[in-house]
Order: structure tokens, then C-alpha cells, then sequence
């Protein structure tokens, strides 16, 4: 009879699941031995569960599929949280493995043991409460099975992470095809279909757009996970519908469209928080209007009061959750758009006569507030300003590049100031949203796109947690560009002190050394004008490239909020 270990593999092969991140450990390491010849799924050894959590949340964003994280329970739980707190919070789908360490002795008190026995610590309860799905398997074929659930529940509606726990012998004893759970072919458990609205109401939301005078567009990271970034860009066009985004949404709409307003919110652009305030019809695709997209649920940005507001998610809960709206349309946001294009054209016999003012009106708005531009960005000056750092980023990358942000002002000044050049293309923490995201999510971007440019753009603080990718970067040959805003502190930090600085500064570090040190290319930059060549260089360098960019202290991130 098949060993557990084996069977688990079987069933994530059979699902489409290719990449499996880590570190061997306690009673995942057979399963880990099962890897060995089987070329369908990648293993990919991290030097911190961190790490591995992170890829795995950024791979799960960007294929739609989940990968695994696999580990032993106390690490998984604890260092790995990190990266599960995001998938969860943000909805990306992935698998977790893992399991109780307690060697057949967990009612005594076995170290490392995760039973939740007395002399335990508790990994089911840990678990379950930062995932979609938990399950504690204490039989091989329970683990199997659990292994096919949590498949199932990763990408069921709204996405996120699933766990299976195993007890040691589960992890290592045979399974038995008499005994319950039976295990039948992971496909059956994954065919669930894809909800969409009644005709009816489609209809109704289709005749309150066109009957809107100013109608608006507001994408949130729902258009990431649906992938409907073509189903977007036709609707807007169509009706000549301005969009903006929310902070997590970034992308969603490309940035340089003539359509695209940027983001909203504190730290958004003027024009986008304009635009939606003057709406008097929003269609909100695929974003949950947090506090933090609507500044703190300003009337002056988004009032049901004055505005119809129509929303689109594939969670009913998330509708009308927290605005009230007049429709709510449950469902796949790519296929929903569907319905809402076809409905349009099928009303208003095609291009409305409005659409091309429409247009010209956003072109001229954006104009006149100056989007995603400041005097600084062209500053001189050494140390470099954040905001002229965006801007020689901005000449450097273009519709092909991929980016990762980070925790910290860093990621304040390339939400705000960076043109997205393509949908889909920058990748920002949005669920816990720490400090250390950003250079392993890139490493993930790497793997599934590796002819593309992918730049990792973090703070000294949050890569200095995560500076082991770059030996991640040097084993597997991926060769990512990992730009480091040097500041020696804490910037966010540090301004919001105003002036009593105490636990926010560093000592001066050398991050290009470190990366050398590792393998890599590592490249100091103290003039602005260096920075775009050296990008471009290193976007076709063989291996991974760090840029240390000795960056103002000088600059205070709230000087863009609005």
C-alpha cells in the first residue's frame, strides 16, 4: 500500500500544483522525500520560513493556483505566520503542510509538540485562526484527504490559505483503501463552478451606468485575482468611465491609460480622490473599501448618501459591507464584467456619444493636477530623494517589468508617484502588509516569469529582515533586481517622532557589500542621475543585482497626503 508521503504528492500533481516552498523538518520531511524524481512539481528550499510564505502568497496572486508551504508546525506557525496573515487578509490562494512534532509522545509534554496537549502548544487553534480551512489529520488517508480539502478551499470564492496539520504517524503510515476517508481522484472536489448575478440584475446596473452623468470606477485587488484586466480596460473605454484604484488594487488599471487616475485614498492622487468624490454613480470592482482606501470613510471621498454605488465581488459579505449600496452583483468579477459589457452594448447599440468628451475630460483633469509628478522628482540633490528615485525608476521599467513593494514610506512614495505601465504589474503587501514582503515575492515573480524584469523595491529596514533571498536568488539562478531606499532608519517611523527620535534610526549599512558577499551583483548609488543606467544594466545582468541607494532622510512621507 502507498505511503501517505507518496499519495500526497499524487493528489498535488493531479490538482496542477508545481512549486512547493520550505524547509524539511519534523514529520514533513517524508513528504519532502517524496519530491525526489518527481520533475512536475519544483521544491524550492528558503533559508527562512518567512521567505517561503511569501513566495508562496505571491506566486498564489499571480497564477490564481496554489502552491505549498511546507514545513514543521512550530516554524510554519511562527515565522511563516508572516507570509499566511497576508494571504489571508489579502485573498491569495495556498496549501500549507505541515504538522504536530510530537513523535508519538504528545501526552507528555514531547518538545517541539503542537497537540495542544497539556506541555503543548496549541498549532490547530494557531492555524485556524489565520486560514480559510483547517484540518488536523491523525490518519494517512485523513491526510490525503485533507491535503484535496484544502486544495478545494484555497480557490473556492474569495481565495486564501488552506491548512492540513498532520500527527507524525499519519505523515509516515501507509494508506489503506478500505478504511474511511476513501480517496477518490482530486478532480471531482475541484470542479466548482463560477457564480455570476440574475440577468435582471445586471440589467438594472447596466441602465443606472448609462443613465449616469458622471459615472466612475473604483478597482480594488479583485481584478488581480479574477485576472479581468482586459474585461476592465473594455468596460472603461467603452463608456469612457474614468478608473481608480485602491491602494491593494494598484495596476489593476494601467496607470498610463488616459483613463487611469492612479490611487485613492490619504496617500492617493488629487485627481483620483476628486473624480470619485464628484461621481454620482461608482462601480466598485472587486475592493472592499477599507478604512484605509476611503480615508477613514470620509464623506468628502465616497457619501451613499450622494452617490449611487453599485459593487462587484465574488464574497456576498463583502458587498455592501462597508458602504451601503443599491445593487450588489455576487460573482466572478471577470465574468460579471462579462455580463456587464454585453448588457451595455445590447442597450446602447454600442459607443456612447459621450464617450470620447469623457476621455478628454480625464486626459485635461489629470493635466491640470499635475498627476504623479513633483518638483522633487527632479531634484539634484545626493542624498536622493525618494520621489526622484520613483522617477528614474519610472524611465528604467517598462510595460514588460515587474514590481514588488514593501512595507514603510518606500512604499508610499512608489504607490503614489509610479505609473503603472501594465495591468497587473506591481505587487504591493496589502494584508498585514510588514516589512520584509517584497524581495521574496519577487523571487516568486522570477520563477513563473522568468524572461520578464522583476524589481523588488524595499527600505534598509524591511531588507535587512529578508537580505537570505539573495542566497535563494543565487541557488535557484534567478536573477531579480532588488533595489534598497537606504535611509539608515525607520522613515515612517522616524517622521511621525517629529523631531524626538528614539528607536528609529540604524547604523549605516552596506547593503551592495552583503550582496556581493552572497554572490550577487552589488552596485552603491549616491547620485541620482546613476540610478536609471544602473537599472537597466542590471535588469539584463545573468544574476541577481542589488542597488543600494543612499536615500534622503529629509523627505517626510506625509508631505504627499491629501
Amino acid at each position: 500500500m502507498p505511503r501517505a508521503s507518496e499519495r500526497i504528492i499524487d493528489v498535488l500533481i493531479e490538482a496542477g500544483v508545481d512549486h512547493v516552498f520550505g524547509i524539511p523538518g519534523g514529520s514533513t520531511i517524508p513528504v519532502w522525500d517524496a519530491l525526489y524524481g518527481r520533475d512536475k512539481i519544483k521544491a524550492v528550499l528558503v533559508r527562512h520560513e518567512q521567505a517561503a510564505a511569501c513566495m508562496a502568497d505571491a506566486y498564489g496572486r499571480l497564477t490564481g493556483r496554489p502552491s505549498v508551504l511546507m514545513g514543521q508546525g512550530a516554524f510554519i506557525a511562527s515565522n511563516g505566520a508572516f507570509g499566511i496573515l497576508e494571504s489571508y487578509l489579502y485573498g491569495s490562494p495556498m496549501v500549507i503542510i505541515t504538522d504536530t512534532s510530537d513523535s508519538g509522545m504528545s501526552q507528555h509534554g514531547n518538545y517541539q509538540s503542537g497537540t495542544g496537549e497539556y506541555g503543548s502548544f496549541d498549532i490547530i487553534n494557531i492555524m485556524r485562526g489565520m486560514t480559510k480551512f483547517t484540518t488536523y489529520a491523525v490518519t494517512p488517508e485523513e491526510v490525503v484527504h485533507g491535503v484535496q480539502l484544502a486544495i478545494k478551499h484555497s480557490i473556492t470564492g474569495r481565495p486564501g490559505p488552506a491548512c492540513v496539520i498532520m500527527r507524525s504517524t499519519a505523515a509516515t503510515g501507509e494508506v489503506n483503501t478500505t478504511r474511511n476517508p476513501h480517496i477518490h481522484p482530486t478532480a471531482g472536489y475541484l470542479k466548482t463552478p463560477q457564480s455570476v448575478p440574475l440577468s435582471d440584475d445586471i440589467k438594472k446596473v447596466s441602465q443606472a451606468i448609462l443613465s449616469a452623468q458622471r459615472p466612475a470606477i473604483l478597482a480594488g485587488s479583485g481584478v488581480h485575482a479574477s485576472k479581468a484586466y482586459d474585461e476592465l480596460k473594455e468596460l472603461a473605454e467603452l463608456l469612457g468611465m474614468p478608473v481608480a484604484t485602491s491602494y491593494r488594487g494598484k495596476s489593476a488599471f494601467p496607470e498610463v491609460h488616459p483613463l487611469g487616475l492612479g490611487m485613492i485614498g490619504t496617500f492617493g492622487q488629487r485627481v483620483a480622490n476628486e473624480t470619485i468624490a464628484a461621481a454620482d454613480l461608482l462601480l466598485i470592482a472587486g475592493c472592499r473599501l477599507s478604512p484605509s482606501d476611503t480615508k477613514n470613510e470620509n464623506p468628502s471621498l465616497i457619501d451613499p448618501a450622494k452617490q449611487k454605488i453599485f459593487q462587484i465581488d465574488i464574497d456576498p459579505r463583502n458587498a455592501g459591507w462597508a458602504f451601503p449600496v443599491e445593487a450588489a452583483l455576487v460573482g466572478d468579477l471577470k465574468l460579471v464584467l462579462q455580463q456587464l459589457i454585453a448588457s451595455i452594448k445590447r442597450i446602447s447599440g454600442g459607443e456612447l456619444t459621450e464617450t470620447r468628451a469623457r476621455i478628454s475630460a480625464v486626459v485635461k483633469a489629470k493635466q491640470a493636477a499635475n498627476a504623479f509628478s513633483a518638483p522633487e522628482m527632479s531634484s539634484p540633490l545626493s542624498p536622493v530623494l525618494p520621489q526622484r528615485i520613483v522617477a528614474e525608476i519610472d524611465k528604467a521599467v517598462d510595460e514588460t517589468g515587474i514590481l514588488t513593494l514593501d512595507a514603510g514610506d518606500n512604499r508610499l512614495w512608489m504607490a503614489h508617484f509610479y505609473r503603472s505601465k501594465a495591468a497587473g504589474s506591481v505587487l504591493c503587501p496589502g494584508g498585514v502588509a510588514g516589512m520584509g514582503w517584497g524581495p521574496p515575492a519577487a523571487l516568486a515573480v522570477k520563477l513563473i516569469y522568468p524572461d520578464r524584469p522583476v524589481l523588488s523595491i524595499s527600505g534598509d529596514g524591511g531588507f535587512a529582515m529578508v537580505n537570505h533571498v539573495l542566497s535563494t536568488a543565487v541557488q535557484y539562478k534567478l536573477p531579480v533586481v532588488f533595489l534598497v531606499m537606504n535611509n539608515s532608519c525607520l522613515g515612517m517611523v522616524r517622521d511621525g517622532q517629529r523631531g524626538k527620535t528614539i528607536a528609529s534610526e540604524f547604523v549605516p549599512t552596506d547593503f551592495a557589500a552583503i550582496a556581493r558577499a552572497y554572490g550577487c551583483n552589488g552596485v552603491r548609488i549616491d547620485k541620482p542621475e546613476e540610478l536609471a543606467p544602473a537599472l537597466k544594466k542590471a535588469f539584463k545582468a545573468p544574476v541577481a543585482t542589488l542597488i543600494d541607494v543612499n536615500t534622503s532622510q529629509n523627505e517626510p512621507y506625509f508631505k504627499i497626503a491629501n
